[in-house]
């Protein structure tokens, strides 16, 4: 584990809005700080709209605490109702992010101990307005202080993840693999998967306010989306060879060879594809070089079908998830390229890339 920019504006957070709270004079000043931790976000705009959401849902939650302490009073049982009721209209209403919050609010209100109703509904808009100050800490704290950026973070987990599949590819498609250590390489390339769609969702979540800006993040979210399915369709690969590996080395030594010389060719050029977008790789070299990959992929399929012809075993069924795949994969690749080659040809100002802070 490893602090990050996050865990830096929740302490920040929370201290700001324990020092309001004590500005102010409002106790207990700890519900300032409970809920800012709660509502300290990934997203900038995620942080907005969950702001906004506890505000609806804690001011739902104080009036229901108000009503059932001044209709039924404080015994553990209205508590318990109030609760429930909380959650049926949080439900209903699809507030379901801002629940855990909102129940220690009612328990927090109907906690004050007073007998006098007036007292008790000002003591109830106090304790309300701890949280929202809590909740307001949070939110600016998380626009003002080192917003999240996505785009390096989403870029280097990508290239992460086509790294470590291409080298387990190539260890696959040559039988060189440990079949132990692949188990849990592929555990985690999922969790690495669920972590880059994070990555995109946040990406594609932060607000652009300028018209120009807005268009260039457009194409970079298609970009970034067709680098994620391309990096997919080469886990699936990953997953087949190890699945149908018993078929795989059935084959005939010719057709493997054939199979393995086209799926490093295409490796290869995803992955100079991959370089060019961050400014590695000059485009005239790697149109080059590119012209020799797909030149194989009929080559491939025509040896199937002719196998096909003759089967032994039926192990060329059992190998036609594999063609189906490195069919697909062969035309994500070649997108991409088309993609990244029009993102870097046209408006090449405005497209201007920076990873790790370096212009691409």
């Amino acid at each position: 584990m490893h602090l990050g920019a996050r865990s830096l504006k929740t302490g920040i957070a929370v201290t700001i809005a324990l020092m309001i709270a004590d500005l102010f004079q409002l106790t207990p000043p700890i519900m300032a700080g409970v809920a800012a931790a709660a509502t300290t976000l990934p997203s900038v705009r995620r942080s907005f709209r969950a702001m906004i959401n506890n505000i609806y849902g804690n001011l739902i939650g104080a009036v229901i605490a108000i009503l059932f302490m001044i209709l039924i009073g404080d015994h553990p049982i209205s508590v318990g109702l109030a609760v429930v009721t909380v959650i049926a209209i949080h439900l209903k209403f699809s507030l379901n992010n801002t629940l855990t919050l909102t129940m220690i609010t009612v328990i927090f209100i109907m906690s004050s101990g007073m007998d006098d109703q007036i007292a008790f509904i000002f003591e109830a808009f106090r304790r309300f307005a701890l949280i929202c100050i809590g909740v307001g800490s949070a939110t600016l704290i998380n626009i003002l202080l080192l917003p999240p950026k996505y785009e390096d973070s989403l870029y280097q987990s990508i290239l992460g993840q086509t790294g470590g599949l291409f080298k387990w590819v190539r260890l696959l498609s040559a039988g060189t693999s440990d079949n132990t250590k692949i188990k849990s390489e592929r555990t985690a390339f999922d969790r690495e998967k669920l972590k880059i769609e994070d990555y995109y969702h946040w990406y594609k979540e932060e607000r652009v306010y300028s018209r120009k800006i807005r268009l260039v993040k457009f194409r970079r979210c298609v970009l970034f989306r067709e680098m994620i399915r391309t990096t997919g369709r080469l886990h699936r690969m990953l997953d087949l060879l190890d699945r149908q590996e018993n078929a795989w080395r059935k084959l005939p030594a010719d057709f493997r060879q054939m199979f393995k010389a086209h799926l490093d060719a295409l490796m290869d050029y995803h992955e100079r594809i991959l370089l060019m977008y961050d400014g590695k790789i000059r485009r005239k070299r790697h149109e080059e070089q590119a012209k020799s990959s797909g030149r194989d992929k009929s080559g491939v399929v025509s040896a199937f079908a002719r196998h096909c012809a003759d089967p032994v075993d039926g192990v060329w069924i059992d190998v036609l998830p594999l063609i189906s795949a490195l069919t697909e994969y062969s035309q994500h690749v070649e997108h991409l390229d088309s993609l990244v080659n029009s993102f870097q040809t046209w408006h090449r100002k405005e497209n201007r890339i920076r990873i790790n802070g370096r212009p691409g």
